[in-house]
């Protein structure tokens, strides 16, 4: 049963928690995702998020507690290593997430989003926050506790993520999981600036690509892998986009042997302007691990956002209030 639940929560990040896992079902890491590591590596990624953001770690305390869930092994599920899959796994050789943020040429700052992965991901929820402590946002929340996989807050700064199916570091170190990196964002920085600062300091445990926007028009994608991370802006003016491959000429070396071209193909249909609902170019997905769960566009500069629960080709967008903002 597809959980596509929505919330609007405000308080202290361990009532947050609370109520979401009161109400979202038993958290256990997929059986096609390899083991969880020790207790010690954790641990010691749990570190790194408590020196930037102590009370997601509050939030994820009162998840666990509200589940009947050990905290260190709710730690230990959510801080996965590796991104390779168990031999019956699903394959899903590139990952088919698309995003753009453009300026046009009424000067405003528009963003897009698809999430794609296999349809039997049950966990779709749309979270609207207004924590004690961090900024307001919106986004969409996966299967992992406590991330976001997209977003936006009340500053207007956007952000999506982007698995890229690179080759692996020899010996794998503690950083921070790939989901809890937008919602780190959302809540403790207000621009691109200050979200690319984070991102390219901070020691990232899997390669992913997050595509950055805010209302003023800095567009940036910062590639990260464990051994390396880099800066991608602009080469075409006032567009930027991201699908599931690094494009940087220093990271490319990490994706050797991979097969790129359907990424290869949505990123140049996005520069080229082709809309999140075209099907043609494999932007919108219907099949297997290339089925569009659900689509965000918003207007960073009017701050509107609306969201389709499915392919945007044959799912209609329906407009969320903006974070910060009266809900009623």
């Amino acid at each position: 049963m597809i959980d596509s639940q929505t919330f609007d929560l405000r308080g202290a990040h361990y009532a947050i928690g609370q109520t979401l896992g009161r109400h979202t079902a038993r958290f256990e890491p997929p059986h096609w995702w390899p083991p969880p590591p020790d207790l010690a590596f954790a641990r010691e990624c749990a570190a790194i998020v408590a020196e930037l953001h102590a009370p997601l770690l509050d939030e994820l305390r009162g998840y666990a507690d509200a589940q009947g869930l050990a905290f260190d092994e709710l730690l230990r599920g959510i801080c996965r290593r590796s991104m390779k899959l168990r031999r019956r796994a699903p394959a899903h050789p590139e990952g088919g997430c698309s995003s753009y943020a453009r300026i046009d040429t009424d000067g405003h700052v528009r963003v897009g989003r698809n999430y794609d992965f296999y349809p039997f991901q049950r966990v779709r929820q749309r979270i609207r926050l207004a924590p004690d402590l961090g900024r307001p946002s919106l986004g969409m929340r996966g299967s992992v506790p406590g991330g976001r996989y997209d977003g936006v807050n009340d500053a207007g700064l956007f952000i999506a993520l982007h698995v890229v199916l690179a080759n692996e570091p020899a010996q794998i170190r503690p950083g921070l999981p790939f989901h809890l990196l937008p919602r780190l964002v959302l809540e403790t920085c207000a621009n691109t600036r200050q979200a690319v600062d984070l991102l390219t300091h901070v020691p990232h445990l899997n390669p992913f690509n997050y595509l950055i926007a805010d209302p003023s028009g800095a567009l940036a994608v910062v590639e990260a892998h464990p051994e390396r991370v880099r800066l991608r802006e602009p080469e075409r003016k006032g567009v930027l986009a991201a699908t599931n491959h690094f494009e940087h000429p220093e990271m490319r070396g990490f994706q050797r042997g991979r097969k790129l071209e359907h990424s290869r193909r949505r990123l140049e249909a996005l520069h080229a302007g082709r809309p999140l609902s075209d099907c043609a170019s494999g932007l919108c997905g219907h099949s297997g691990g290339h089925t569009t769960l659900w689509s965000v566009q918003a207007d960073l500069t009017a701050r509107t956002i609306a969201y389709a629960a499915g392919p945007p080709c044959e799912t209609a967008y329906v407009g969320v209030p903006w974070p910060g903002a009266a809900a009623g």
